[in-house]
């Protein structure tokens, strides 16, 4: 289990040209991303896993497992049988805007409460909005899991934002140009359109955190893959966007299928980028 520990942030990545203000509201905001993160996480310990994602998710949330199935109606037919899901956050990032953020970080589960050891272990990525009531809610989640970790987490990282794009046209471009590109080569193709904090999650995989930690992680990934959207959102300050759905990548005679998560940042490059990419197979029957 996690060991309760003080709650430094540490601010990483502060845009040049953004005001006192400007920053000063973009660190609340996220800071209230964390920590809606945090309450969460603390729901799930106190009430229970069931309870938790039914009063922090939207009634329209979707759940990738990897499938994209809704939120609620999932959770309102979950049964926690005892056991115990902890997490934290440890990477946010917002939007200008203020309403859209996302994070990511380690999760465990415990058989039951009086169990001493997790007996699984992974990592998180949920986005964030800011509803009409001024409270965050989640409305995509996905995980992975992986081995058990060898080192305690780091601290939360804050990311915030740079100045928006003013020309909404160029993320569609970007898009159409990143497809391509995953046609002819998956892992040079994603690491073409990484940012350098990009953070890489596969199944069974430790994440991958930087743009060089993404090379080792892709490296041998030359498939050809087609990705299909079939859910999206985008921030009001056009600064920030999700995307998520079906992917096929082939690999010369094993193909293979399953369902992404993609998060896109208009970065301090000048140029839309991917700060977040998961991706998980489909079960194989």
């Amino acid at each position: 289990m996690f060991k309760p520990r003080k709650f430094f942030l540490l601010l990483v990545l502060i845009a040049p040209g953004i005001s006192a203000a400007e920053e000063n509201a973009s660190t609340t905001a996220l800071r209230a991303v964390v920590e809606s993160e945090r309450s969460f996480a603390a729901a799930s310990l106190h009430q229970g896993i069931r309870e938790s994602f039914l009063q922090f998710l939207a009634d329209d949330a979707i759940i990738l497992r990897p499938e994209p199935t809704n939120g609620k109606a999932l959770y309102a037919k979950y049964e926690d049988k005892g056991r115990q899901l902890n997490w934290r956050p440890i990477f946010a990032i917002i939007s200008n805007s203020g309403e859209l953020g996302v994070t990511t970080g380690p999760w465990e589960l415990k058989k039951s409460t009086t169990d001493e050891a997790p007996f699984a272990f992974g990592q998180f990525v949920s986005v964030w909005k800011k509803q009409p009531d001024n409270s965050w809610k989640v409305i995509v989640d996905a995980g992975i899991g992986h081995p058990k970790p060898t080192a305690e987490p780091g601290e939360v990282q804050f990311s915030l934002p740079y100045p928006a794009p003013k020309n909404e046209s160029v993320f569609a471009k970007t898009e159409e140009l990143f497809a391509n590109r995953l046609k002819l080569d998956a892992g040079a193709g994603l690491l073409d359109f990484a940012s350098d904090e990009v953070r890489i999650f596969r199944d069974e995989n430790f994440p991958a955190v930087g743009k060089e930690s993404a090379k080792i992680m892709l490296n041998s990934d030359h498939g050809k893959m087609t990705r299909q959207i079939s859910g999206a959102g985008k921030s009001a300050s056009n600064d920030l966007a999700w995307r998520y759905g079906p992917y096929s990548n082939e690999h010369g005679n094993a193909p293979e299928q399953g369902y992404y998560l993609t998060i896109w940042r208009y970065d301090r490059s000048g140029d839309w980028k991917i700060i977040v990419d998961w991706q998980k197979k489909s079960k194989v029957e």
